[in-house]
């Protein structure tokens, strides 16, 4: 297999990597960039965090806004909401930042812009499956590893059998659950919380700790608290789930019952 030889290879087409590449290239260094998918393309805040949450809250605000408009003085029908539509806009906002961010880097790197899959061969050798199939073998002074993350799934017992939605697959749902429960008190969580209770599901939020967003201040976590229950979203915290059970189209949550409960929650 013939080599192919740059002064720096790129894994991943993310944040850090659609702008490191550009950049040296503009420095004269022959530069390559190895992603796995168009899909991915500017990385997980174009794609899968963000753009597509942010567009989401934005059609969640417009709901809630309806919603609540008598207080204002205007008088409108109780909103309904297409996640369906919700979803396709969403689809469309991310689309055309993946777009831009993919010309900026075919613009800057040409063919050297690589969609496939890469793996270490030696120290500073990777071989990479392209899309189409083929296998290229390439080798650079440096390697830059831009591969991101993903979703951390709890190890609750039941969980995988019973199925779930992550902060990714969220992202796709297109019917609106009648009841969220969200297992997790950080800001994703209550990002995802108050979106889908501004969209209309009754929405149960669980947290391990005696405070959510155990990250912050007191303070801080008591007045968001405080505001996301007056939009009617419950909380359970100080509580651990033991296991996870479906009974026909319900899903169950077994845990302990916590010594300060927020208030009881009917699963």
């Amino acid at each position: 297999m013939n080599t192919e030889y740059y002064d720096d290879i790129i894994i991943g087409g993310g944040k850090a990597g659609k702008t490191l590449a550009p950049a040296l290239v503009a420095n004269g260094r022959k530069t390559a960039l190895v992603e796995r998918s168009l899909n991915m393309i500017g990385g997980g805040c174009i794609n899968v965090a963000c753009i597509p949450t942010k567009t989401m809250v934005t059609s969640a605000n417009v709901a809630h806004t309806v919603r609540n408009s008598a207080m204002y003085g205007v008088n409108v029908n109780p909103p309904t909401v297409d996640l369906a539509a919700v979803i396709e806009r969403k689809r469309s906002v991310v689309q055309s930042a993946r777009s831009i961010n993919l010309h900026n880097l075919e613009t800057a790197l040409g063919h050297d812009l690589i969609i496939g899959t890469g793996q270490f061969v030696s120290p500073k050798t990777i071989e990479v499956i392209t899309a189409e199939g083929k296998t290229r073998q390439l080798t650079a002074e440096r390697l830059f590893i831009n591969t991101g993350t993903k979703p951390l799934i709890p190890s609750v017992p039941g969980l995988e059998e019973t199925g779930f939605l992550t902060s990714e697959s969220i992202l796709e749902l297109e019917q609106l659950p009648d009841h969220l429960i969200v297992l997790g008190s950080g800001y994703i969580g209550l990002e995802f919380a108050q979106m889908f209770r501004r969209f209309g599901s009754r929405v149960t939020l669980i947290g391990q700790s005696e405070q959510i967003l155990s990250q912050q201040d007191s303070d801080i976590a008591i007045a968001v608290q405080t505001l996301l229950k007056r939009e009617g979203i419950e909380f359970l915290l100080n509580a651990r789930v033991l296991r996870v059970d479906r009974s026909g189209q319900d899903i169950v949550l077994q845990f302990p019952e916590p010594e300060h409960p927020d208030k009881p929650m009917d699963c």
